[in-house]
């Protein structure tokens, strides 16, 4: 794996109601802008709206990384 466990990926299907619960204030926010699903959030802020291409992701996880402390 490139990034071992520095990366967490977590899927989130935001057409459960469980979900929608959950993510409400996102939920919120999707309606006021009229976003298009899929959306890709790195480190809890959305990035990606229609969108999950590995290509689009990947420089913004790196970049997520390299602005890591290092420990």
């Amino acid at each position: 794996m490139q990034f071992g466990d520095a990366v967490e990926v977590e899927y989130v299907d935001l057409a459960d109601p469980e979900a929608q619960e959950q993510f409400s204030e996102l939920m919120s926010v999707i309606g006021e802008q009229d976003l298009p699903y899929p959306l890709v959030a790195v480190n809890g802020q959305v990035k990606l709206a229609g969108t999950a291409h590995f290509y689009r992701i990947l420089p913004m996880v790196q970049e997520a990384l390299q602005a890591q402390p290092v420990t």
